[in-house]
C-alpha cells in the first residue's frame, strides 16, 4: 500500500528535478560559424560568445571539433558544464569549463576551477569518429558546482 502512495511523489520530483535544470532558452549568439541548426540552452549567468564546428584530425584520424567561448556574465566566481548532442549521429562531447585550476605563483597551489566574473574562455571539443559536420545541434550550457 505504501508503494502505491510513494511511486507517484518520487515520479512527481524527478519531474521537477528534470523541468528545474532544462536552462534558460536563449537566442543565438552573433558569432556561429557552423551550418547546422543549433537549439542553445544556457543557464543566465552565462555567455556563449563565439561557436565554431570544424573539420580536424584526433589523435592522427579524420574528426570534427566544436570550438565554444564562453563569459561568465554573473556577479560571482561561477563553474559550467557544457554538452554538445549531434542529435543525427546519436553522439555528445563536453566538459566542465573551467576543467583545471590555475596554479597560484606565490604559494604554488592550484586554485578552484572558476570564473571569475567578466572573465571569457574557449574550449574545443572533438568529435573521433565523425567526419562530417552535422545537420542539427542541441548546446547545453549548466552551472557546474566548483570543487
Amino acid at each position: 500500500m505504501k508503494r502505491v502512495r510513494f511511486l507517484p511523489v518520487v515520479l512527481f520530483i524527478g519531474l521537477l528535478f528534470v523541468w528545474g535544470c532544462t536552462g534558460t532558452q536563449v537566442s543565438a549568439p552573433q558569432n556561429v560559424k557552423c551550418p547546422a541548426k543549433i537549439t542553445w540552452n544556457v543557464v543566465p549567468e552565462a555567455q556563449v560568445t563565439s561557436f565554431e564546428c570544424m573539420k580536424t584530425t584526433y589523435k592522427k584520424k579524420p574528426a570534427i571539433a566544436f570550438v565554444i567561448g564562453l563569459k561568465n556574465v554573473s556577479d560571482k566566481p561561477q563553474r559550467f558544464k557544457v554538452h554538445v548532442f549531434l542529435l543525427d549521429e546519436n553522439k555528445a562531447v563536453g566538459g566542465k569549463v573551467p576543467r583545471k585550476g590555475k596554479k597560484d605563483k606565490k604559494t604554488g597551489k592550484k586554485g578552484k576551477p572558476i570564473l571569475q566574473p567578466g572573465q571569457s574562455v574557449s574550449v574545443k571539443y572533438p568529435v573521433a569518429k565523425t567526419t562530417e559536420l552535422p545537420k542539427s545541434l542541441n548546446v547545453v550550457v549548466e552551472l557546474c558546482p566548483a570543487l
